[in-house]
């Protein structure tokens, strides 16, 4: 039996407000995106497939002024049906508009806990 890996496509938009450029920065366990500026109003595409065991996780850190927060932009047990997902980027949070079948749902997400090192 083939494996099907499932295309995904995710378009990141910087809703932070006018002269606000979003810096991110997103990576898997395998793949590292690198560094991209996004200024207010465009966008910032990832296009992937999930793995065989679809466990895949990118998680993004993302900054602008003097904030810094991090989020997992695609979890494949919470997205199971995220093949074209657009999030908007604001400063209380990501907010997909998920495409669930026949109808379409917009879900906003608090940033992932912050982690300290001693």
């Amino acid at each position: 039996m083939q494996s099907v890996h499932i295309p995904t496509h995710l378009n990141i938009t910087n809703g932070l407000g006018a002269g606000l450029d979003l810096t991110i920065h997103c990576k898997s366990k395998d793949d590292d995106l690198g560094q991209h500026v996004v200024p207010f109003g465009g966008e910032y595409t990832i296009d992937f497939c999930t793995n065989f065991w679809r466990t895949t996780v990118f998680f993004c850190g993302m900054s602008w002024s003097s904030e810094f927060h991090w989020f997992d932009i695609y979890d494949a047990s919470r997205d199971p049906y995220c093949g074209d997902c657009n999030w908007t980027i604001q400063a209380t949070g990501p907010c997909v508009d998920y495409y669930k079948y026949i109808w379409k749902e917009f879900v906003c997400y608090p940033w992932n806990k912050k982690v300290y090192l001693h």
